[in-house]
């Protein structure tokens, strides 16, 4: 981490000398470190107070693996803090205050933020270090803080298929779709509301900011590959073996975090709307007269509410299959008289070919073709009015279910209304209506011969599904 930091600040050549620096004010060391091993970061907010020196409550801290130097990033104030332990160089040993204890000065560097720019930097932050194996320490914000300076719109995903290897096989287009997908999860969490304002678990965070890294440390090799290079085959099949594995993991791992994130998307207006109860309720307690009604008026709003989410909208599909009863009536009305004008047609032909239509002589030949030909005629005549009866049967069928089903919603707002008090008979309504409205029903014209179905439709169960002990 010492390389890092040097790399970060090059033009301070003095950071790790024990010369004076620009000290703003000392600590106690033990204290120090009991606050990081504890993770108390108010109590570190209180000593920079009695120092006369704000901490906001997005900072993290960095150590050089020595547990003697120290670098602190608070994000929110713009500035970054360079703590280091106070010895005697010339006896070796440690500065302490009055009461013994070891003291850490603190001094002030240029403002880290400012360096904050490219993805790389940024990552090498979130990383553990490779040499110690520390990971970064601080609030929770700090972290979403840092983490949020990534610009994921800025990956070209595009290019990390390598088309440009498509010739010598060792593109990367068979695990584009895994990137991309892993890519999506991460822009998802980090564009979401609940992230930027750390209602996700602290857990949530810390396995954002060591997945993230190992996406843009992917990125980097991709970019990097060179079909030039020794081995290129071997080194493009361990890639892609690393690829792989890194999907399944960030997939296990990103996927709760991922559930949660529109979990509260979804409920955003809900959550916000019980806060407003919970924080309502919480004040009009404090009037001991006018609790008791104000509380009530507002379950009438909640109740009113949820009465007004459960009836949006359904009146507006009335008119829909209104509309449709009309047209398949037009439709029988149709094939009604095409039917009436077949069967006169039909009838009569068949008069005149039974009754007017006779053999030209007494030989089989002509007795043969004379009743092939009237068979022939009247067949074709009979299969069409047969089938004008069914096209008018089918089209009456439809228009009875319609009108059923116009019927079932226009009075669903008089049944929600008279059980608007009462959520458990509006959930029964509305599932009633469902059922009316997505049933196989019976209309009359058409055979009963196939059984109504007892399995419920796929709109019955997205209705159960929402409506509290229905899904059981």
């Amino acid at each position: 981490m010492q390389e890092f930091w040097q790399e970060l600040y090059p033009e301070e050549d003095e950071l790790y000398s024990e010369e004076e620096r620009n000290i703003l004010f000392s600590l106690d060391l033990s204290e120090f470190q009991n606050i990081l091993s504890r993770e108390t970061w108010f109590k570190l907010q209180q000593e920079f107070e009695t120092q006369q020196n704000s901490l906001s409550q997005s900072y993290l801290i960095w150590t050089d693996g020595s547990g003697q130097q120290w670098m602190l990033v608070d994000f929110d104030n713009k500035k970054t803090y360079y703590i280091n332990s106070l010895s005697d160089s010339a006896k070796g040993t440690a500065i302490t205050n009055e009461e013994g204890h070891p003291l850490a000065n603190v001094s002030e560097l240029p403002d880290l933020n400012e360096k904050l720019k490219d993805a790389q930097t940024i990552c090498k932050l979130l990383r553990d270090d490779p040499q110690t194996r520390q990971a970064p320490k601080g609030t929770p914000q700090g972290f979403v803080d840092l983490i949020m300076k990534l610009d994921l719109d800025e990956v070209d995903l595009e290019g990390l298929k390598r088309s440009d290897l498509s010739g010598s096989r060792l593109d990367f287009e068979s695990v584009h779709q895994d990137l991309e997908f892993v890519h999506g999860m991460f822009r998802e969490i980090l564009t979401s509301s609940s992230t930027s304002h750390i209602t996700v678990s602290d857990a949530a965070v810390q396995t954002v900011r060591s997945y993230l890294p190992q996406f843009y440390e992917i990125e980097g090799e991709i970019k990097d590959f060179d079909v030039s290079g020794e081995n290129p085959t071997e080194k493009h099949a361990e890639l892609l073996q690393k690829i792989s594995n890194f999907y399944s993991e960030a997939r296990s791992v990103l996927d709760p975090i991922i559930a949660y994130v529109r979990s509260t998307q979804i409920g955003k207006y809900q959550t916000e709307f019980s806060d407003f109860f919970d924080n309502a309720k919480g004040k009009w307690k404090e009037f001991d007269t006018e609790s008791e009604t104000k509380l009530q008026k507002l379950d009438e709003l909640r109740i009113a509410r949820e009465n007004q989410i459960a009836t949006t909208s359904i009146s507006d599909h009335v008119k829909f299959f209104d509309n449709q009863a009309k047209e398949h009536e037009a439709s029988a009305q149709r094939w009604l008289k095409r039917t009436i004008w077949t069967a006169i047609v039909f009838i009569s032909i068949a008069v005149v070919l039974l009754f007017f239509v006779k053999p030209t002589s007494d030989d089989w030949t002509p007795i043969l073709q004379n009743l092939f030909t009237k068979g022939f005629v009247i067949s074709v005549f009979y299969m069409l009015l047969n089938r004008s009866i069914k096209n008018y049967a089918a089209e009456k069928h439809l228009e009875v279910v319609n009108l059923h089903r116009k019927n079932a919603l226009a009075t669903f707002d008089a049944f929600a209304k008279a059980s608007e008090n009462n959520p458990h008979t509006r959930d029964q309504v509305l599932l009633a209506s469902t059922n009316a409205i997505f049933d196989a029903n019976q209309s009359g014209y058409l055979s009963p011969k196939t059984s109504r179905s007892d399995t419920p439709s796929p709109i019955q169960h997205i209705i159960r599904e929402f409506i509290p002990g229905k899904n059981q």
